[in-house]
């Protein structure tokens, strides 16, 4: 038997740093000596390692669980660049190269292996699972596995089923927010076995946490665009509507302020330009709904803004930790209007579909027989009579039917269908359940009453929500403990105004109404590609249908 490596050593030799931080080292020995671990810890403090270090001092692989492809792509290519054998196997990689690299996991040339939850539905992978040399298990985010969890994915709720398939290894399971009932179910669901529990909270100095009352929406705006204006850096503004996001970059743009867009209605091209020209820049302010920032792993930026509260304390608390992660001051203001509340109550009914209404999804792809294979989503969010496109629950319904194995394929390749009945009993109890919908009305409430004025330390507050030790004192970095005005004031520098030169049009921009062939009006929703190869996504004014129009066969008049 080889003599045991010491951690240390490994830190400093392979990963470049000289100590651990905090709870890393507690959480590394327990990793290494076997036992299960539970670990919270803020966005941007080093949880990885917790896994990453122990790949180097074992005998097998680190098997990585984690929800994000890009997230993954960016570790594995950091983690070869430090020499360290890590592969991912997902389905953004063709189906030659995701065996070739299983198949190098298998004879034990790879140090870590980082999957989504859905891969362990893949036969190929079902197939050699149980050949892959797997010394620990590692689940990122592991908050998606509760049911409790602000981000709750059904493909997360069957890991204790697969951690027992790949013959139950010691596992530790990481995320930056957890409550103690979320904690709880995540060692219930996973299985752990007398977990060593390591939990904390947002203990950073340098992140100012703040929230301003707003009276009238038309505040929003102004105040955005003037701390925008006050803060050089890269920062974050978060929406949760589209059309806030496009006001305020008009908004900043007429005030000689440059900004980046990013939502869901982009291309993905369009998306990853703008991902791109953030993460190079040492000024860019991007302005995104919520989609945006998982996997970002930029150091310096200098402020996140939320211009609506978000659903709840846990992603305010992962969002804002996204700022400083260089240890600079950094600024974290929510904007509170009480109307916004609204909002995110819509929010939360289309995040939580009946069971019911998980069945009238089942029943209508039964009742189209064959024809589903000339179907798509919006054929059945029209056959549902889904009328705003923020509502989930169509697509939360197939999530589930997919991870039950009701459905094989889906709309996106075109080859979606039955694979079996529905039984009634086999849906978990949580499932469209009242007490579900509850609990996420009362983290909404949670977060209004943390951004509605509190009159308590901004820490103090989050340390009660998460069930954490509270800090001694007053803490100097929040609106409660200290002058917001004078803290940013003294730390940041205004941003430089540019005057912005007339931008020549492209001849199609999204937003522009269109008629095509001298028939059909619609709006654009989306352009994808460049020159001869630009695509119009046309949203029908007749019919809400959304169709891809290449300008160079079709006619298209710009209204």
């Amino acid at each position: 038997m080889s003599d045991p490596v010491d951690p240390t050593t490994v830190l400093r030799e392979r990963f470049g740093l000289a100590e651990f931080r905090r709870s890393q080292r507690a959480a590394i020995d327990a990793v290494l000596q076997g036992r299960d671990v539970l670990i919270t810890m803020p966005t941007g403090s080093g949880k990885s390692l917790v896994y990453q270090l122990p790949a180097l001092c074992l005998e097998g692989m680190v098997l990585v669980v984690s929800p994000l492809i890009a997230l993954m792509k960016d570790q594995e290519d950091a983690l070869r660049r430090q020499g360290i054998a890590a592969f991912c196997v997902n389905s953004a990689i063709d189906g030659k190269e995701r065996k070739r690299r299983l198949q190098a996991a298998v004879r034990g040339e790879v140090d870590i292996l980082f999957i989504t939850p859905e891969r362990f539905r893949s036969p190929l992978f079902q197939e050699l699972e149980a050949k892959l040399p797997i010394a620990r298990l590692a689940v990122d985010e592991a908050h998606c596995i509760s049911q409790w969890g602000h981000d709750f994915r059904p493909d997360y709720w069957k890991l204790g089923e697969y951690r027992r398939r790949i013959g139950s290894p010691p596992t530790v399971a990481l995320t930056a927010t957890a409550t103690p009932r979320v904690a709880e179910d995540i060692c219930k669901a996973l299985e752990l076995s007398d977990p060593l529990i390591l939990r904390e909270g947002i203990e950073r100095p340098n992140l100012f946490l703040a929230s301003t009352p707003i009276d009238l929406a038309e505040e929003k705006l102004p105040l955005l665009a003037r701390r925008i204006g006050e803060m050089d850096g890269p920062g974050i503004v978060y929406s949760a509507l589209i059309r806030d996001l496009e006001e305020l970059h008009s908004e900043l743009r007429r005030r000689g302020l440059s900004s980046l867009v990013y939502h869901g209605k982009l291309s993905p091209e369009e998306r990853r330009r703008m991902q791109d020209r953030f993460m190079q820049s040492e000024r860019e302010v991007v302005l995104a709904t919520n989609a945006f920032g998982m996997g970002v792993d930029k150091a310096d930026i200098r402020f996140v803004m939320h211009a609506q509260v978000p659903r709840t304390l846990e992603q305010w608390t992962q969002e804002v930790g996204r700022a400083g992660r260089d240890g600079e001051p950094s600024w974290c203001e929510v904007l509170y209007f009480q109307e916004d509340l609204a909002i995110q109550q819509n929010f939360v009914d289309w995040a939580n579909p009946t069971r019911e209404y998980l069945f009238g999804v089942y029943e209508t792809l039964r009742g189209w027989g064959e024809r589903i294979q000339g179907k798509d989503l919006g054929d059945l969010r029209d056959e549902l009579l889904v009328k705003n496109r923020s509502d989930n629950r169509v697509s939360i319904c197939l999530k589930w039917l997919e991870v039950l194995g009701v459905t094989s394929g889906s709309f996106d390749t075109h080859d979606l269908g039955l694979a079996r009945d529905l039984e009634p009993d086999e849906l978990p109890p949580f499932v469209g359940s009242d007490e579900k919908k509850r609990t996420d009305l009362e983290g909404l409430l949670g977060m209004a009453r943390f951004a509605g004025g509190e009159d308590t330390c901004r820490r103090v507050s989050l340390a009660r929500h998460f069930g954490l030790d509270e800090p001694p004192g007053e803490c100097g970095a929040c609106d409660h403990c200290t002058n917001g005005d004078a803290w940013r004031a003294e730390r940041f520098t205004p941003r430089e105004r540019t005057p912005q030169e007339p931008k020549e049009r492209e001849p199609f921009e999204r937003g522009d109404w269109v008629r095509v062939d001298g028939r059909h009006m619609g709006q654009i929703v989306r352009v994808d590609g460049e020159g001869d190869r630009v695509r119009l996504v046309v949203e029908s004014a007749s019919d809400m249908r959304r169709r891809t129009i290449n300008p160079r066969k079709k006619r298209v008049e710009r209204l």
